[in-house]
């Protein structure tokens, strides 16, 4: 007999040697069980998860003439004419290459007739159906939702979008999901141990991963690998084959991004693409990489890793070196990588570029901790080493300076040089027109600032930045320098809530007018500024930071 692929040697030829998808064995064989069996189905999943086995399954159940325990007993004459595809009672049909109005036209005339040899039932099985017409689609529409009783159609797609909603609502839909990973390694177990191969978990493993989810596809690695390396397998070869990289080469890739070794990393990307790894690969590897780490780091534990024991033991140690905002913002970089890869002009200098480019990020500080550390030290005092070197957690790493950019420290919160009583209850509104001199406005704006602060301290410390303020007939004039244009922008997004605000506080009813100086002194820098306190910082801290 001639050599057999593991894929249809070992393909599943009942419902219980389906992997992964018990959910829709169980609800088939419960359908057959109760006499409810529908007459159309709709199967969608990725490539090679089991759809038309499901359906040959199926249509040899339905079927058989000595079914045991609601599965085929692959004995009969209908299983097996089935099994070796030649059964004229169940017809499977490629949609891709019977997808025209005439192909649909001839099925339509086959179900006419009733089935032969003592067979139930006719089911015609249609692969890829999302290839068909929308003529086709439509041709079917009747036959399909008022078929002869001796008729099932059993429809499977990897793209169900693509389907009319007339069809699919026709059907019964059953969603196969991708399969497992340590399902696919404990099937592979059981044909390797059949077979007779000696190949560790570890490489079965990489080759589950690599199926993404397909049962087929990691039957068919499997063939491939054992036809390369005989009886006994190794993992060099595997991962030659595979055209995978060890996860012991991403943790070294990894050590060296976080120690900043860019000249080893330039290296590394010779080594990886005179190797002729495919890029896509790689990077998919990468990514898969950092999110074990993210997995060990944040959650404290690997059991949620599709990995060998000896390879989660390694993540779990390697994961507390990092920190999880740092992991989360170089995944990102990987998966804008993995983007701009299709347009990539030399995939060499691309890949030098972002190895390089991860190799020189900063560690990531949180605001928080920073103001925390500002709160700690005395400013009328001169900054010892000590403290300059506690504000910077990673004293080697630094940023550069753009072209264009403003760099300063950032200053100290403005202390308020007034109080109110907490028991201070806002006024009633009258509604009249109000005039206040500049000195009054100045009374009233310490009270303005401290209740808006209490509600929005971001517009309030806009708000603080105004030069002067009055009212007038009804109008409260707010007046900004130019150098602060950007924040009077900002602060007239909140125009009516301070309307309604301020209108409360000065009992009046009052329309606001955000507006520039056009004095040209106000332009200079005061010495009370942000900048001007952010330079006074910087010369204090001995450092500098870039917005």
């Amino acid at each position: 007999m001639s050599y057999q692929v593991i894929s249809r040697k070992y393909r599943p030829q009942e419902f219980g040697e389906i992997i992964g998808q018990e959910h829709i064995s169980n609800t088939l064989r419960n359908a057959i069980k109760n006499d409810r069996v529908a007459h159309a189905y709709l199967f969608t999943g990725s490539r090679g998860i089991g759809k038309t086995t499901t359906a040959r399954i199926l249509s040899k159940t339905l079927n058989c003439a000595h079914p045991q325990d609601f599965n085929p007993c692959n004995e009969c004459i209908s299983c097996r004419e089935i099994t070796d595809g030649r059964s004229v009672n169940v017809a499977e049909i490629d949609g891709a290459s019977n997808r025209g109005i005439n192909e649909i036209r001839e099925l339509r005339e086959n179900v006419k007739y009733p089935p032969t040899g003592g067979a139930k039932y006719r089911i015609f099985i249609i692969d890829e159906v999302h290839m068909l017409t929308k003529e086709a689609f439509n041709a079917l529409l009747k036959t399909l939702e008022e078929p002869p009783p001796h008729v099932i159609f059993i429809f499977a797609t990897t793209e169900p979008i693509k389907i009319p909603d007339t069809i699919i609502s026709r059907c019964q839909r059953y969603d196969f999901h991708r399969i497992p990973v340590r399902s696919i390694v404990q099937m592979l177990q059981s044909i390797v141990k059949n077979e007779k191969v000696n190949i560790d978990d570890a490489i079965l493993t990489l080759i589950a991963k690599k199926a993404d989810g397909g049962m087929r596809d990691a039957e068919s690695l499997l063939d491939q690998i054992i036809s390369f390396s005989g009886d006994k397998v190794n993992f060099e070869d595997a991962q030659r084959i595979l055209g995978l990289i060890d996860f012991e080469y991403y943790l070294e890739l990894g050590n060296l991004i976080l120690a900043h070794e860019k000249h080893i990393l330039l290296n590394k990307a010779e080594e990886i693409f005179n190797k002729g790894v495919e890029l896509s690969e790689f990077l998919e590897g990468f990514s898969e990489h950092f999110r074990n780490l993210l997995v060990a780091n944040v959650s404290g534990s690997v059991e949620m890793l599709d990995l060998p024991d000896n390879a989660k033991i390694t993540y779990r140690e390697e994961a507390k070196k990092w920190h999880a905002l740092d992991i989360m913002r170089i995944m990102k970089m990987i998966a804008d990588a993995r983007i701009n890869l299709k347009t990539a002009i030399n995939q060499r200098t691309f890949l030098e570029y972002h190895l390089l480019r991860l190799g020189s990020i900063d560690n990531t500080v949180d605001i928080q901790s920073i103001l925390e550390k500002l709160d700690s030290i005395n400013l009328s005092q001169p900054i010892s080493a000590g403290q300059k070197k506690n504000l910077n957690p990673d004293p080697n790493t630094g940023s550069q300076k753009k072209p264009g950019s403003k760099t300063y420290k950032i200053p100290a919160p403005i202390k308020k040089d007034f109080e109110v009583a907490e028991n201070s209850k806002i006024p009633e509104v009258r509604d009249k027109e109000v005039s206040l001199s500049g000195e009054e406005m100045m009374k009233k704006w310490k009270d303005i600032i401290h209740f808006v602060h209490e509600e929005k301290s971001s517009v309030a410390a806009l708000l603080e930045l105004a030069k002067a303020y009055s009212v007038e007939q009804g109008i409260l004039k707010i007046i900004y320098t130019k150098k602060y244009k950007f924040q009077r922008n900002m602060v007239e997004n909140h125009k009516t809530y301070l309307e309604k605000r301020i209108s409360e506080i000065i009992k009046s009813q009052i329309k606001i007018n955000f507006s520039l100086s056009e004095n040209a002194e106000d332009d200079q820098e005061d010495p009370n500024s942000v900048d001007a306190i952010a330079r006074q910082l910087a010369d204090k801290f001995g450092g500098e930071i870039i917005i």
